[in-house]
């Protein structure tokens, strides 16, 4: 047999193992596919009885499943539950709870869901402060009696200017009231604030937010916005605005999770307006009944 001929057989068993390789593996993603629906069809109702623990390892036998294949299973119809529990950016107790006994019946542990651990610290953050139950933190910043400092992370101070040789763009964002009980829900289609021609980044420093006050203390200057002045909140992917009750007063504010920043500044100020809102006047009573 010449070169030519030993090359060419050569190169159709390379394309023949390649063509079973590929088939195996689309074999394999057919048999994982086939258990993972199986198995969210039996937690269906929240838990795995002993039948269908049964027929879940008959399954796997017989798809000659490895360790592996069976906990990347396990792992997207967890995932595929947590997704749906952040539809609405937080954790509420029972959806906590409803993950919590899902991880222990996909035999899931911590280091499994390491990579999931992140989002689901920043969605039982986002329900506890919706409930007014903020994180309490070290301040860099003097403190008055009775404030406690819930939030700090680095920030860009910026302004919003008027390019001339462009029209002015509209900001998509979620915009959240502070006299409103709305709840606060970011959504994916807001827009960044940078890079851009008409936002222009003035100071670095650190965002600091507290029972009384957000602070942006900068390496040129510091503000300090009393929440009893905070009109509103607008949350961008990438930054936050704050609206002041004086009329043009507006703050941009870029920091990297502009969403657990917005949530913790506006259920903070909506907290702090409630504290501070005068009484209501006692009503005089009638005449002939007791006050």
């Amino acid at each position: 047999m010449d070169t030519v001929s030993i090359l060419l057989s050569l190169a159709v068993i390379g394309a023949s193992l390649l063509a079973a390789g590929a088939w195996l593996q689309r074999r394999r993603h057919r048999h994982r596919r086939r258990y993972q629906q199986v198995l969210a069809e039996a937690l269906a109702d929240g838990t795995l009885s002993a039948e269908e623990r049964a027929e879940l390892d008959r399954l796997r036998r017989e798809k000659d499943l490895t360790a592996s294949e069976v906990r990347m299973a396990a792992l997207a119809i967890y995932r595929s539950a947590l997704r749906a529990a952040a539809r609405d950016a937080r954790l509420t107790p029972e959806e906590d709870e409803a993950l919590r006994r899902l991880q222990l019946e996909l035999g899931l542990t911590e280091s499994d869901l390491r990579a999931d651990l992140t989002q689901v610290s920043r969605l039982r953050m986002l329900a506890r402060a919706a409930e007014g139950h903020f994180p309490e933190v070290k301040s860099p910043v003097p403190l008055v009696p009775d404030e406690v400092c819930h939030w700090v992370v680095q920030c860009t101070l910026a302004d919003r200017l008027a390019v001339p040789t462009a029209p002015s763009r509209a900001l998509r964002g979620v915009t959240c009231f502070a006299l409103d009980d709305a709840p606060f829900m970011p959504s994916a289609d807001s827009d960044m604030l940078r890079p851009a021609d008409d936002i222009l980044p003035t100071d670095l420093g650190m965002l600091v937010v507290t029972s009384r006050r957000t602070v942006f203390q900068g390496a040129r200057r510091t503000l300090s916005v009393p929440h009893a002045r905070v009109e509103a909140v607008t949350c961008y992917r990438d930054g936050i605005r704050i609206d002041e009750s004086r009329p043009s007063a507006q703050k941009y504010l870029l920091v990297d999770d502009a969403e657990v920043t917005a949530a913790i500044l506006l259920y903070a100020a909506r907290k702090r307006r409630i504290e501070i809102r005068p009484a209501a006047p006692r009503r005089a009573a009638a005449p002939g009944m007791s006050a």
